[in-house]
């Protein structure tokens, strides 16, 4: 008698159970022992991919000191879009920040390689208390974010520099000029005339001649003068009427040179783009228009709304050569 043969005959019904449970459940653990065991690698490969989170997965991750709080990439827009604008501002105008908003966030990913942005959770806790029952107030920034709802400005392919302020001096800048690159060729400079019409549009800042040279100190070179720094102050300017740089010489010899955006920041000019004019005890900043000049100005953005512009036509305005795209 074969004693190797499996007999079933005079087997009880729960050791047959037992047997088929064994037989269907083989394969199963062979593949927990030694990996996928005659699994097809595209299928496999499919599932895998399946399994990874989708863009739309997207999200922020703020940093609220007690923990990490997980916020919803739209939600957050909403919050950005709140402080970065009037609530006044045109339907049209507000989409389109909106979609720079998560343009910026979007190529900050891309560059990451992430889906989840990291952010600091500083306003945030407070910005939801004040406006939790305030909906009415938040209903126009909402709805700006929810009918440009994935969408972000892209440059052949990919998502750019979304760069944005509040006002120009009447003309936006050129970026390829200011950086010698060819890097953001839609950053070009596009004229604002109706900038100049704002109220904020010219602003005067004095700071006095001590705190003045006592600022600077810093940035300047072994072995010079206060009146060195004080009158050998020289700007230069880019076709705009930004200041790109600003250096200080003695006699022939340059002894200190300071990008623009950097001077302006140190004496919290509202642009780089200003004249001084030098008194006794102190020196006097005239500057026409707010931020640094790239890309959207949103006071022109809500005027081209006023006159019945879409917020894709604001953007193309703007950003030459672009086109939107959807997070899929």
């Amino acid at each position: 008698m074969n004693e190797n043969r499996i007999v079933l005959k005079g087997t009880n019904k729960r050791d047959a159970a037992g047997f088929l449970l064994f037989v269907f459940l083989l394969p199963y653990v062979c593949a927990c022992l030694w990996g996928h065991v005659g699994v097809d690698k595209e299928a496999l490969y499919r599932n895998d991919r399946q399994d990874q989170p989708e863009v739309t997965d997207y999200e922020v991750q703020a940093d609220m000191g007690w923990g990490v709080w997980k916020i919803p990439l739209e939600e957050y827009l909403v919050y950005k879009l709140k402080m970065v604008m009037p609530e006044d501002y045109e339907k049209e105008a507000l989409k389109a920040q909106a979609v720079l908003l998560r343009t910026e966030i979007v190529q900050t990913l891309w560059e990451e390689g992430s889906e989840r942005l990291q952010v600091s959770g500083e306003g945030l806790n407070e910005w939801y208390e004040t406006n939790s029952f305030e909906m009415e107030e938040m209903e126009d920034y909402q709805q700006a974010v929810k009918e440009t709802d994935g969408l972000y400005l892209s440059y052949q392919g990919e998502p750019i520099q979304a760069s944005y302020f509040k006002l120009s001096n009447g003309q936006t800048r050129d970026a390829e000029e200011m950086w010698e690159s060819e890097k953001c060729p839609y950053l070009t400079s596009v004229a604002c005339i109706q900038d100049k019409a704002a109220k904020d549009y010219s602003s005067v800042v004095s700071v006095s001649k001590v705190n003045y040279l006592y600022v600077l100190k810093p940035y300047m070179a072994e072995g010079y003068s206060v009146e060195d720094i004080w009158e050998g102050m020289q700007f230069s300017f880019d076709n705009t009427g930004y200041v790109t740089s600003v250096s200080f010489v003695s006699g022939e010899n340059k002894i200190g040179e300071i990008d623009g955006e950097t001077f302006r920041h140190l004496f919290n000019l509202p642009s780089a783009s200003f004249e001084a004019e030098q008194e006794k005890t102190q020196i006097v900043f005239h500057v026409t228009g707010i931020g640094h000049g790239f890309g959207m100005s949103q006071y022109s953005a809500n005027c081209r709304a006023l006159n019945g512009e879409t917020y894709d036509q604001i953007l193309k305005g703007f950003f030459f050569g672009t086109e939107l795209a959807k997070i899929e």
